[in-house]
């Protein structure tokens, strides 16, 4: 490990912008049983980039919903305060690294792909739950932000550690190779910028605990959601790759899932597993377009 590597991801995280105020505002008003309606609108209207992004979203079949949203006013009521909020703080989060599709050495589609992939799981696994599944849609998209910071802040040394890890069956220890690299592993990384975004404390536990979800609150199964929708995506993309053989096969992760789970008494058998990764490809197969609003 380069001992530097770790004070130069802090230092990076210390040097990204903070939140928008727009961002800030709407996650004030958001938390404070006494706003409104009004207060919202007053704050994202001005921003007509912003309030043209939540209408495409609330439009799109993503939402499913039977009637056009017309307004932002109208978003805000069919949608919600939490929704708009996640809507937005959703928009602004990946805006900070926007730079990044610049530089083609990181495949940035892909990592939003699988972003958008987990993000998916995240709200198959909560729905059938019936969990905040939006929420945890929006933990399934910034799981893997402490990724973009590492990259900005230590490029070379990055790229180095993704062609080393490059097969996707390596992904599921990728984690375990940060730490030996830079001191701290992308989880943790994300939780900080997080943190520094004032960002729901939900949300940040489930980012900064997807690959350590036994240690995360056992009152919250947002971490172990987040971690469960980490793997399936992985063995989603995997599938479609064509990187599956006989010696690795989805259902090798099951029953370390499924004790998992147990232990935030949650009772899944394979069955059910297998029906989350089913709904996955049917999500991600009709959900395509949806990607590009987000991103």
């Amino acid at each position: 490990m380069d001992p530097k590597a770790a004070s130069i991801l802090t230092a990076q995280i210390e040097t990204i912008p903070t939140l928008p105020i727009v961002a800030v505002r709407v996650i004030e008003i958001t938390s404070a049983p006494k706003s409104s309606a009004n207060d919202l609108m007053d704050v994202i209207s001005p921003d007509i980039s912003l309030t043209t992004k939540i209408l495409k979203i609330a439009n799109s079949p993503f939402y499913g919903l039977t009637r056009e949203i017309s307004s932002l006013q109208h978003a805000v009521t069919v949608l919600g305060f939490t929704e708009i909020r996640n809507l937005v703080i959703s928009t602004v989060a990946f805006e900070s690294f926007k730079d990044i599709s610049k530089n083609g050495k990181f495949d940035i589609k892909k990592f939003w792909r699988h972003s958008f992939g987990c993000a998916l799981a995240a709200k198959i696994i909560a729905t059938d739950l019936k969990n905040a599944s939006n929420e945890l849609f929006v933990a399934g998209l910034i799981h893997d932000i402490g990724k973009l910071v590492i990259y900005v802040a230590l490029p070379m040394e990055f790229l180095k550690l993704m062609e080393i890890m490059s097969p996707i069956k390596l992904k599921f220890i990728a984690f375990e190779a940060d730490k030996k690299a830079f001191g701290m592993t992308h989880d943790e990384v994300g939780m900080r910028l997080l943190k520094r975004w004032m960002f729901p404390k939900s949300l940040m536990t489930a980012v900064g605990f997807h690959h350590r979800p036994q240690e995360a609150d056992k009152k919250s199964p947002f971490s172990l959601i987040v971690h469960i929708a980490d793997i399936l995506t992985h063995i989603y993309e995997m599938q479609a790759e064509g990187e599956e053989d006989e010696l690795f096969k989805a259902e090798s992760f099951y029953p370390d899932i499924i004790n998992l789970a147990r232990s935030f008494g949650i009772n899944w058998d394979v069955s059910d597993l297998n029906r989350f990764q089913q709904a996955l490809v049917e999500s991600m197969e009709k959900e395509v377009d949806t990607m590009s609003l987000f991103f």
